[in-house]
């Protein structure tokens, strides 16, 4: 994995290897253990997107992708959190400094889940808006302290998200799945919620501040290379515990070490050759974009090389497998757990044949979403 100089990457591979320990007791529990989470909160790892104005970490794509790679490497649900409460907290660009600073509160401590999704309904009242829904899929809702909820509002064109305290929502336990189990990522509910009007955006027009984080053609980049990075961390782990198990045990029926035997050699050698290609496409693209978010051939090319990740982190996970035959089947061994892990977060859009498709369009020189 690609080190960077950031204190924030320290504290992500730091976490990341006590999420490793934990992970059991993770899936096992459905959810983060407490002193996990007060660990996440302590680093800010939570709010890497948060805006430094505003007291929070301020980071850019390039830095919560290694956070969050470091993080997967030792447990997927705890990486798909970080990723989730700091990609979630994208749209307080279009918040006033002063409305989010005192949401985020001194020392900032901003963890949010929710739904990009319009699944409520918003009724402008005086001073705000009334909303009523159920979101799904509400990631880290257990620890969070805020609930992003999309609505559509009767008279205007484009969701707006609420930012409501997580206090004032309804937790439906539904989360029950053969991967990522740990997320927590429930349902949630909302019954007549009065949102002020300064905490909902729709994330049209000009940004709060001019960063970089919030050009338009940076979303993606912004939210899709940090779930990217959970499928690239969770291959690695897999590597990580292959080579671990392949220097103490042999395979059923045979006394060889693992890692004496061709096959095994050579399903770890093109699973460490692909993840690494994909990593560090993924990284390299990303950065290009990034310097110039006017260059679409950049931005598509990352698009593309996320779901590539994705795709190629599940196929080396799978690969490793089948080679380390019946033992990578045993819980005991972290390989069976990131290849269930690796096709629950496959679900993600960032994956989906419609990010591959608008990401070829334009290297075919048509508009994405054009027909031809």
């Amino acid at each position: 994995m690609s080190a960077i100089n950031n204190p924030y990457f320290d504290s992500a591979v730091r976490i990341g290897e006590r999420a490793a320990m934990a992970a059991d007791r993770i899936e096992q529990d459905l959810s983060l253990p407490i002193e996990l989470v007060d660990d996440l909160i302590s680093s800010g790892l939570l709010q890497l997107y948060l805006r430094d104005s505003v007291g929070g970490p301020g980071q850019d794509a390039m830095v919560a992708y290694h956070c969050v790679e470091a993080v997967a490497r030792g447990d997927g649900s705890t990486a798909w959190c970080v990723m989730v409460s700091s990609t979630t907290a994208y749209l307080t660009g279009w918040l006033e400094a002063g409305v989010l600073a005192e949401m985020a509160g001194s020392p900032a401590d901003f963890r949010v889940a929710g739904s990009f999704r319009p699944l409520g309904t918003a009724t402008a009242v005086p001073g705000g808006y009334r909303i009523n829904g159920r979101w799904d899929f509400c990631s880290g809702i257990e620890h969070a302290n805020w609930a992003m909820l999309a609505c559509s509002v009767e008279g205007e064109t484009a969701p707006r998200a609420m930012f409501v305290p997580a206090d004032e929502v309804e937790i439906v336990r539904t989360w029950s799945v053969m991967g990522m189990a740990g997320t927590g990522s429930h349902d949630v509910v909302a019954r007549d919620v009065f949102v002020p009007g300064v905490r909902s955006a729709t994330g049209e027009g000009l940004p709060e501040e001019d960063l970089r984080l919030y050009h338009p053609r940076l979303l993606r980049m912004a939210t899709h290379a940090p779930v990217a990075a959970v499928a690239v961390g969770l291959a690695q782990g897999a590597i990580d515990g292959v080579v671990t198990l392949a220097a103490k045990s042999g395979s059923s029926g045979s006394d060889k070490l693992l890692r004496d035997r061709p096959d095994l050699q050579a399903a770890v050698g093109e699973a460490t050759a692909a993840v690494g290609a994909a990593r560090a496409g993924v990284i390299d693209a990303t950065q290009r974009a990034w310097d110039d978010p006017e260059d679409a051939s950049a931005v598509a090319e990352a698009r593309l090389l996320y779901a590539h990740a994705g795709r190629t982190s599940l196929d080396a996970v799978q690969r490793l497998f089948h080679a380390v035959g019946t033992p990578a089947a045993m819980r005991a061994n972290p390989i069976e757990r990131r290849l269930r892990d690796l096709f629950v977060a496959l679900q993600f859009p960032a994956f989906a044949a419609s990010a591959v498709r608008d990401g070829s369009q334009v290297v075919l020189g048509l508009e994405p979403g054009g027909q031809g």
